[in-house]
Order: C-alpha cells, then sequence, then structure tokens
C-alpha cells in the first residue's frame, strides 16, 4: 500500500474544512513554519463542498460584527440546557471576528433576501451563498501550498504507542487505498445524513426516506464518525434528531423550500389540518412542521392550500424555492382530486376554516394576531379566507438539511473521549461535531464551521508543533 506523509490532514472540502486548511496555512506561515497540509474531499471537484455547496448559508447576525440578540440564551433554551455553554459562548464572542476574517480573504456578505417572509432573528448571508465561501477559502489554502485530494475517502484512523493520531486509510477512486501518515487530523465530513443504514439505526423507522435537502447531502456518509468512535471518542448531540426543512417532493432543485404556508393552511391525504401553521414567525416554526409531516402524516405528505391572494404578497416568491409549478385548481373540489385527497374533508376543512376566519388587517410580515378562535385546531396568526379561485396547492415533504449528533469536542476542536480527555492529533468540527438537541438555533451551522473550524486549524499547528518538539 502506498504512504504518503503530511503533517495535517483535513477530511471534508465545506465551510469547516476549508476554514480549517486555510487558518492552519495561515499559523503555519505566521510561525515561519513549512507544514505539508491536504484537504480529502470524496466529491468531484465539480460537486465539492458537502452541504455548503448548496446552502444559502444563513448566519444569525445583526451585522457582521454582532450575533443577533440573545444567541447563547436561545441555543442553550433550544436545546433544553443541554448544549455546551463554553462552546455556545465562544461561538458568540468569535462570530464577528472570523466573519471579519473571512471578509479579508473576498467574501461579501449582505442582507440579501430570504425565504423567511417574517423572521424572529436578522439572517446575513454571503453574496453567493455557501459555494462563495468554498470557492474562497479553498484558492487562498492553495495559494499558501494546501493539496486538495478529491474523490478520496478517509476510511480509518491510526495510532502511534502512545495513543496519538498518527495516519489515514484512504480509498480513492479506483477502490484502492492509500495511507497518510501524519501528525494530525481535522474531521470535517458532514454528519450522517446520506447514510440510509445510520438514519435507520439513530433516527428510527422509515427515516431512509427522509431525502437530504441537497445533492452534497448525499456525500456526509458518517465514516469520519465512526472512525473516531472506533478508536475511543464520544459521542455528543441528539442522535436521534436531524435539523428537518419543508420542501417540494417534485423537485430536484437544491433546498426546494415552500416556506408560505403560515399563510395558508396544511393537510394530510385525509383533508385535514394537523398543525397551527400561524403559531410563530416561518423561521421558528419550519422545522417543527417538517418533523409533523413525517411522524403524523401519512405518506409523510401534506399541501399547502391557498388561493389568489397568495399572489398579492410581497416577495412571496423567495418563500417558494421550488422550480415547480403549483398545483391549481377552479374548485377545491377539484383541487382535491387532483392531489388525492380525501373531497369531502376537504371541502369540510376549507369551509370551516374560512367561516371562522376574523376581520381585521393582514400583515405579512409580523405576527399579526388574526387568529381562529372556535376550531378544533385553531390558527394563532395571518387567518384569511380561501375563497378567491383559481386554488393553489403545493405538496411538501420533510427533507434532512443535516444531522445533529456527531463527536463531542472541545472549544478547540479537540476530540474528547467519554472521559472528556482529548485524543492527541483528532479534532472534529462543522457537522462532524454534534452540538444540537431539540430545536436548531437557525443560521448557527455555517456560522459554527467558520469559527471552530479556524479554532480547529490554529490548535492543530500549535499541537503540531508540541508534538514534534516532544519526539
Amino acid at each position: 500500500m502506498d504512504e504518503i506523509n503530511y503533517d495535517l490532514v483535513i477530511v471534508g472540502c465545506g465551510a469547516a474544512g476549508t476554514a480549517a486548511a486555510l487558518a492552519a496555512a495561515e499559523e503555519a506561515k505566521s510561525q515561519n513554519q513549512t507544514l505539508s497540509i491536504a484537504i480529502l474531499e470524496r466529491a468531484p471537484f465539480e460537486k465539492r463542498g458537502g452541504n455548503t455547496r448548496w446552502t444559502a448559508a444563513y448566519m444569525r447576525m445583526e451585522n457582521i460584527d454582532t450575533p443577533a440578540p440573545n444567541l447563547v440564551g436561545d441555543m442553550r433554551d433550544f436545546s433544553d440546557n443541554l448544549i455546551d455553554l463554553e462552546y455556545a459562548e465562544t461561538l458568540e464572542k468569535e462570530a464577528g471576528p472570523t466573519l471579519r476574517w473571512v471578509e479579508s480573504k473576498g467574501v461579501e456578505f449582505d442582507f440579501l433576501p430570504t425565504m423567511f417572509l417574517t423572521a424572529s432573528r436578522p439572517r446575513l448571508l454571503p453574496v453567493g451563498g455557501g459555494k462563495a465561501i468554498i470557492d474562497t477559502l479553498s484558492l487562498r489554502a492553495r495559494a499558501l501550498g494546501v493539496e486538495i485530494i478529491y474523490e478520496a475517502t478517509a476510511w480509518d484512523l491510526t495510532l502511534d504507542d502512545t495513543g496519538a493520531v498518527n495516519g489515514l486509510q484512504v480509498r480513492v477512486a479506483d477502490g484502492s487505498s492509500i495511507y497518510l501518515k501524519t501528525n494530525a487530523v481535522i474531521l470535517a465530513a458532514g454528519g450522517f445524513q446520506g447514510n440510509k443504514e445510520m438514519m435507520a439505526q439513530y433516527v428510527g423507522r422509515d427515516a431512509h426516506k427522509i431525502p437530504p435537502v441537497s445533492e452534497g447531502g448525499l456525500f456526509n456518509k458518517g465514516e469520519a464518525i465512526r472512525m473516531a468512535m472506533r478508536i475511543g471518542a464520544s459521542g455528543n448531540g441528539q442522535f436521534d434528531s436531524f435539523h428537518a426543512e419543508t420542501v417540494d417532493p417534485r423537485s430536484k432543485r437544491e433546498e426546494a423550500a415552500v416556506m408560505l404556508f403560515p399563510y395558508a393552511i396544511l393537510v394530510n391525504q385525509n383533508g385535514e389540518r394537523f398543525t397551527d401553521e400561524g403559531v410563530s414567525t416561518i423561521d421558528e416554526q419550519y422545522e417543527e412542521v417538517a418533523r409533523k409531516i413525517f411522524y403524523t402524516c401519512e405518506n409523510h405528505i401534506a399541501y399547502m392550500i391557498t388561493d389568489q391572494k397568495m399572489y398579492t404578497i410581497p416577495n412571496y416568491e423567495e418563500a417558494l424555492q421550488t422550480d415547480r409549478p403549483p398545483i391549481v385548481a377552479n374548485t377545491i373540489e377539484e383541487l382535491a382530486d387532483k392531489i388525492n385527497v380525501n373531497r369531502e374533508n376537504l371541502v369540510q376543512t376549507v369551509d370551516d376554516f374560512n367561516a371562522d376566519c376574523p376581520t381585521g388587517e393582514f400583515i405579512y410580515d409580523k405576527v399579526d394576531g388574526l387568529a381562529t378562535t372556535a376550531l378544533a385546531l385553531n390558527k394563532s396568526n395571518w387567518s384569511i379566507p380561501i375563497n378567491e379561485g383559481p386554488f393553489i396547492a403545493y405538496p411538501i415533504h420533510c427533507c434532512n438539511v443535516f444531522t445533529n449528533g456527531g463527536l463531542a469536542t472541545d472549544v478547540e476542536g479537540r476530540v474528547l473521549t467519554g472521559d472528556a480527555v482529548p485524543i492527541p492529533g483528532l479534532y472534529a468540527v462543522g457537522e462532524t461535531s454534534g452540538i444540537y438537541y431539540g430545536k436548531y438555533p437557525g443560521g448557527t451551522s455555517v456560522l459554527r464551521c467558520l469559527v471552530f473550524g479556524r479554532r480547529a486549524g490554529k490548535h492543530a499547528v500549535s499541537y503540531i508543533d508540541s508534538y514534534q518538539t516532544i519526539r
């Protein structure tokens, strides 16, 4: 078997991996060290980047320097106090400086239109989305000598006599293996949403039917998590859960989200409502709705039902990221037949809803208090009648944005054992590092990839220096 030597190997070429590689290369240069650094990417060049490549990369930031209010509190509360507070506090403290660092490499940030027409927290975006982050950081890393090896999958870690990581087994495109001897490894290979076996193992029955929200997720197959656990790493984050999104199942494009349902009603295949569509702003409720669709709706599918008033909502197109047209009919009965929903029940559902809609001003971009009061399942806001045909339906199913379970790490990205002791030479960042429990605090995933990818890259250089000094 061929053997190649590197000082540092990063597994994964998304936001976390490219941030780690660039930070390591810059740190080495600042210390006048010459380190050989490589990124392994299982995808070919044109599909590199995992989830990051396909995401808009929302950042929970008030501006480029300041996180949104109560970031740590939200992360604590959404997780039922299970999140590592030091991790959340480090994210809040370093978010601004990290984004300024990314900006200095050539990535622009702006408050661009998002698919959330109502939102409780601001979202800053990189111009060009996640792809701009990957392209920019990887180009800068390569200029500093970082090598990127495509179509290469790491499948096992090796240890020296002291228990420190000293190498990686890697399978390349033709199926053969090579051995990379190295002083440190940073795992940045995403979660396991692209692995049907692990989805079934951790998330449960029918989890294999939950597709990744984008093609990039198919490359996230969980080997990094498994091979770290084989050498004693501890898990962290909620392994039986994932960040869910409401998506049009007819569309083949990435993140074909349907986020207009707060202004409509959602029904199952029996023609009945199953959730309060207006319980809160869309950014705070779409994940829970996606889960309800998967766990409570027959065939894991629901339908958004609305009418021509949809087209009067400012910027409604932003909330319909699907590239497929609506299903349209002149009557509710005809619409029911087109979407294979119980006709009598859907007519009754719409009639009952219309009869209980209040009068008052409809305000699309804030919680407006237009609530029903006499239904078995009331709608808390944006309750406007569905009475202006032709009538409209969009199918919606639940997609997996990323899995929550991953490896336990400290704030430097060092992978921890079950006794909370760092495994020498092993780091994990991004979705390979598990932190989330319960409800996902939107706009923190790519942000933490950048913050902790950068931290891990810099720390790995100091580790390599001390390791080599000892040896």
